[in-house]
């Protein structure tokens, strides 16, 4: 309806979706930002694993809300790394690696997006982010390295959950998920994107993720409304929080 906000038509879309997937919003007043901020105010996390971390946007909105525990922040593209270690910079708890996170290392080809590189993917983009976003498509490719998180994190203490991990890989979600199973042990809760129809060649949709986390052992908490095609109105993702089974059993 003419008039609306964008946030006031996805209301009751959001809410057909959290039924079909068995989560109640009700259960969770709060926004995912404020999940996000309690469960790293509780005390029990100390290292935030940000994959995907484009210029340091996500750090720096850590450090802003009272986060000062170590930070890894992963990101493959050349441009966007050298802005993500300036953010960093006299920081000694953020570490910065010129890497992207996968299900196995070696090296590969990023496609690299018109729109700052925030639509660079290792995969090839569907029509539906094109057409939504035009200036999204891909101008070049550039070689990076790839690690598997159990590897490069392979010190980490896997006995307790303390660890957040936040992964925005351009629907290479699953794939980095596949190389951290290991970390996914020390993990009390695992930030997500999420897409509700395919955005890039070959990603897992919404359910399939949803699926993907249960089996591992987390259940989603809270999901908001991310990327909307401005043309037609349409939801084409959101964000989602997951909370280990064990942590939501002990709140």
């Amino acid at each position: 309806m003419p008039g609306r906000s964008t946030s006031q038509r996805l209301k009751p879309s959001l809410k057909r979706l959290l039924v079909r997937l068995g989560i109640h919003a009700g259960r969770h007043r709060n926004t995912l930002a404020g999940a996000r901020e309690a469960i790293l105010r509780g005390g029990d996390v100390d290292l935030v694993i940000d994959v995907g971390a484009h210029a340091g946007e996500y750090g720096t909105v850590l450090r802003s809300s009272g986060y000062m525990g170590r930070i890894a922040s992963f990101e493959p593209v050349s441009r966007q790394f050298e802005r993500l270690r300036k953010a960093a910079a006299g920081d000694a708890a953020w570490q910065c690696h010129n890497r992207a996170a996968g299900a196995k290392g070696g090296s590969a080809c990023i496609n690299v997006s018109g729109n700052d590189g925030f639509s660079s993917s290792l995969l090839e983009m569907g029509e539906a982010h094109e057409q939504a976003v035009d200036d999204s498509r891909y101008e070049r490719t550039e070689t990076i390295q790839i690690v598997r998180l159990d590897e490069e994190l392979g010190n980490t203490n896997r006995s307790t959950p303390h660890v957040y991990m936040k992964v925005d890989t351009q629907g290479f979600e699953h794939e980095v998920l596949a190389g951290a199973s290991g970390i996914l042990e020390a993990c009390g809760a695992v930030e997500l994107e999420l897409s509700l129809t395919t955005l890039y060649e070959g990603q897992l949709l919404i359910g399939e993720m949803i699926e993907l986390m249960r089996r591992h052992g987390f259940q989603p908490t809270h999901l908001e409304p991310e990327f909307v095609d401005p043309h037609s109105g349409e939801l084409l993702q959101v964000n989602g929080l997951f909370q280990s089974s064990e942590r939501i059993g002990t709140q």
